[in-house]
C-alpha cells in the first residue's frame, strides 16, 4: 500500500507541475481540456512509478511451505512385507501431503545429504539413507523464507534443528504398524588382546515400539560360537546392557568378535548382529607404573590409552610398600605389580626410576622413564621464592621431529623440570624464563631394536588444563611419544582403522600409527577379487585421526606400509530401534511468510502507461501544444 500511495504522489506531482503551476493556480482553476492533459499525465507517471517502486497487482498470498521428505531407510524398519509397505508407504506421501501443499511447493528430501526433487520422482521414492540429518532442510526453509513441513517417523539426529524451525512449520508422520523388534545398539571392545585372557563384550540391546519376548545372545569369535547368555525381555522403547564374558584364543591374528540376537517373532533381522574386528597377539598390553602420581599423570594416561587404544594397566604407590590399581585403588602386591611391568610390551615408569620390574621376559620391549621434579620448597618468613619456570623452545631433529614441528611453543604454559633429558636425540627442548640455552626435557633412544623415551619435569598437565590449542599439543607430544614407543611393541602399521563400531552411512576414523603425514591405504572387500579393491590417501597433517567417506557393509582387509589390518562395517544405525523424538503436528507457531504478485511481473502495465503517454501527447497536440 505504501508503494502506491508514493506511486500516486509522484504522479500528483508531475501533473501539478507540468500543468498546475503554469496554468491553473494563476488563474485559480484549470480548464476541462487541462484538467483531461493533468489526470493522464498523472496516470502515467504513477503506473511507471509503481512499477518502478515494485507495487503489488493484487492482495498477498502466503508462500508455498518447502516440503522435506525423510528418506532415511528407519521407515523400511521391522515392516514385514518391504514391498508391499513402500508401495504403501508411496501412496500416503502422495495422498497426505503431496496433494494437500501448493503445487509450487519445493520438495527436498534429507537423511543424509539434502538434494531437491519433484512430485513425480517423489512418490516413486524408495527410503535408503543411512542418517536422518534435517538441519539443513530447516537452513533451507529459513533462508527462503518459507514454513517446512517435514515428512519424517520422528526418528532425527539433529532433533535441536527442530527448534529452529520458520515459524508455521509442522511434522506429519505416516501410519506404520509396529512390530516386534529388538536389535544390536552397540557392542564395545579393546581393539586389541592378548591370547589366553578373557575378553568382555560390553552389549547394548534396543527394543522397538512393541515389548519383546525372553532371548538369547550368542557370541562368536571368527568362526566359532564361544558364548550364550539369556537376554530378559524388553518393554517397549528399553535398552538393556549385557557383559558376555570369552577366552581368547591363541593365535597372532585380526580376530573378528560378532554378537548375535535371537528373539521369537524378530521382525527385522538387519539389525540382530553386530561385528568388531580386534587384534590378537602374544605380546601383552602397556604397563604404567607410578611412584609419585600428580595430576600429570592422569592426563597422560587418558592419552596413553587413547593414542594405542590398547588395554592399559596403571599402578600407583601412595606410600612405602602400599600400591593401588589405578580406578579402583583395589591394594596390590608390590611382586604382582613387577610382574606385570616385565610381562608388558610398552612399560612407563613415572617417579623414582630406579625402581624396576623383576626380569622382563621382552628384551625387545619399549621403555619410557619419566623423572618428575622435586616439590617447591616452602618459603619461609621473609623470603621470597619462584619456581623456575621452563618454556617449550622446540623440536630438534629427532624421529618425533615431523609430528611435533606444528606445535605453538610461544604460547604454551611452562613446567618444571628435573634436569636436562639423557638420550640419543633431543625430542623436545626447554629454556628457562625463554632465556638462555635450551636444555633436552624430552629424549629418545633406539638400540638393538629397543625404543626407549626419557621425559624430564613436571607440569606438562597444565597443557591439557588451559585447553585450546595447549590441549591439542599436550596430546600431540604424548601421541607421539607412545605411538613411537608402540612401533617397538611391533605395530608398524602406518594407519589403522580407529577401534569401535563402525556402520553404514557414517564416515570411517582412521588413526596414523608411523610419522608420515600421507599415508595410503588399499581397501578390499572380502567376496569380492582382489583387483577390485580401492586405494584411499588419508592426509594426517599434524592430527593423528582422520575421517574417510562412508562404506557399504561389508568386511574389509586394509593395506598399508608396515602391516595389514581388518575393518568391518556394519550395518547402518538407521536399523536400531530408537525413541522417536519428534511427534506430528505444528514444528514452530506464527505463519509463514507471505508474498504479493508485482506489478512488474505482468505485461499489461508497461502497456497501460505506453498508451496514457500517447493519448496524453495527442491530446497536446489537438490542444495545440507541443
Amino acid at each position: 500500500m505504501i508503494r502506491w500511495l508514493l506511486a500516486v504522489a509522484l504522479g500528483l506531482l508531475a501533473a501539478w507541475l507540468a500543468y498546475g503551476r503554469a496554468g491553473g493556480v494563476s488563474r485559480g482553476r484549470l480548464s476541462l481540456q487541462e484538467g483531461l492533459l493533468a489526470t493522464l499525465r498523472a496516470a502515467a507517471v504513477t503506473v511507471v512509478a509503481a512499477l518502478l517502486l515494485g507495487a503489488p497487482r493484487g492482495a498477498a498470498r502466503p508462500r508455498a511451505p518447502l516440503v522435506a521428505i525423510d528418506a532415511s531407510a528407519s521407515w523400511r524398519r521391522a515392516v514385514g512385507d518391504e514391498s508391499t509397505f513402500v508401495k504403501a508407504w508411496r501412496a500416503q506421501l502422495a495422498d497426505s501431503v503431496l496433494r494437500a501443499v501448493d503445487s509450487d511447493a519445493p520438495i527436498v528430501l534429507v537423511g543424509d545429504s539434502l538434494r531437491d526433487e519433484n512430485a513425480d520422482r517423489a512418490t516413486q521414492l524408495i527410503p535408503t539413507d543411512g542418517a536422518s540429518r534435517v538441519r539443513p532442510a530447516v537452513d533451507r526453509a529459513a533462508s527462503l523464507g518459507r514454513s517446512l513441513v517435514l515428512v519424517s517417523d520422528g526418528e532425527v539426529d539433529d532433533a535441536d534443528a527442530l527448534a529452529d524451525a520458520p515459524p508455521g512449520s509442522r511434522l506429519v508422520q505416516l501410519a506404520r504398524a509396529p512390530r516386534i523388534d529388538v536389535g544390536v545398539a552397540d557392542l564395545v571392545l579393546p581393539s586389541s588382546a592378548t591370547a589366553g585372557d578373557t575378553l568382555a563384550a560390553a552389549v547394548t540391546l534396543a527394543a522397538g515400539a512393541v515389548a519383546t519376548p525372553d532371548g538369547s545372545l550368542v557370541v562368536r569369535l571368527d568362526d566359532a560360537d564361544v558364548a550364550r547368555v539369556p537376554v530378559p525381555a524388553l518393554a517397549p522403547f528399553a535398552s538393556t546392557r549385557i557383559t558376555v564374558p570369552a577366552i581368547v584364543p591363541r593365535g597372532d591374528r585380526t580376530m573378528l568378535v560378532q554378537v548375535r540376537l535371537d528373539v521369537a517373532g524378530d521382525a527385522e533381522p538387519r539389525n540382530d548382529t553386530l561385528t568388531v574386528a580386534v587384534d590378537v597377539g602374544d605380546r601383552p598390553s602397556a604397563v604404567f607404573v607410578s611412584t609419585a602420581p600428580d595430576i600429570d599423570v592422569r592426563e597422560v594416561l587418558s592419552v596413553l590409552r587413547g593414542a594405542l587404544d590398547v588395554p592399559t594397566r596403571a599402578y600407583f604407590r601412595v606410600a612405602p610398600n602400599v600400591w593401588r590399581v589405578e580406578g579402583s585403588l583395589q591394594p596390590v602386591n608390590e611382586a604382582e605389580v613387577k610382574a606385570r611391568a616385565a610381562a608388558a610390551g610398552l612399560l612407563i615408569i613415572h617417579g623414582d626410576t630406579a625402581w624396576r620390574p623383576t626380569a622382563s621376559r621382552s628384551v625387545s620391549a619399549a621403555r619410557a622413564f619419566w623423572v618428575p621434579a622435586p616439590p617447591t620448597e616452602i618459603a619461609r618468613a621473609g623470603d621470597l621464592t619462584r619456581t623456575p619456570e621452563w618454556y617449550a623452545a622446540g623440536a630438534p631433529p629427532s624421529p618425533l621431529m615431523a609430528a611435533l614441528a606444528a606445535l605453538p611453543f610461544d604460547s604454551l604454559p611452562p613446567v618444571t623440570l628435573a634436569g636436562p633429558a639423557r638420550g640419543a636425540d633431543t625430542v623436545l627442548a626447554m629454556q628457562l624464563g625463554k632465556r638462555g640455552v635450551a636444555q633436552p626435557a624430552i629424549a629418545t633412544t633406539e638400540a638393538g631394536g629397543t625404543r626407549t623415551a626419557v621425559i624430564s619435569g613436571s607440569g606438562y598437565a597444565g597443557w591439557s588444563l588451559r585447553a585450546g590449542r595447549s590441549r591439542e599439543a599436550f596430546t600431540a607430544l604424548w601421541g607421539a611419544i607412545f605411538d613411537w614407543l608402540s612401533a617397538g611393541r611391533g605395530d608398524l602399521r602406518a594407519a589403522r582403522p580407529v577401534s569401535g563400531v563402525v556402520r553404514a552411512g557414517e564416515p570411517v576414523r582412521w588413526r596414523r600409527g608411523g610419522t608420515d603425514s600421507i599415508v595410503t591405504v588399499r581397501l578390499t572387500r572380502r567376496g569380492s577379487p582382489a583387483s577390485a579393491g580401492d586405494s584411499l590417501a588419508l592426509r594426517f597433517g599434524a592430527r593423528f585421526e582422520v575421517v574417510s567417506t562412508v562404506l557399504p557393509p561389508g568386511v574389509y582387509d586394509v593395506t598399508a606400509e608396515g602391516g595389514a589390518s581388518v575393518l568391518v562395517v556394519n550395518a547402518s544405525r538407521e536399523w536400531v530401534p530408537r525413541t522417536p523424538v519428534a511427534a506430528a503436528g505444528p514444528l514452530a507457531r506464527g505463519t509463514a511468510g507471505a508474498d504479493a504478485p508485482r506489478l512488474a511481473d505482468a505485461g499489461w502495465p508497461f502497456v497501460l502507461a505506453l498508451l496514457l503517454l500517447c493519448a496524453e501527447w495527442m491530446a497536446r497536440r489537438v490542444a495545440g501544444q507541443r
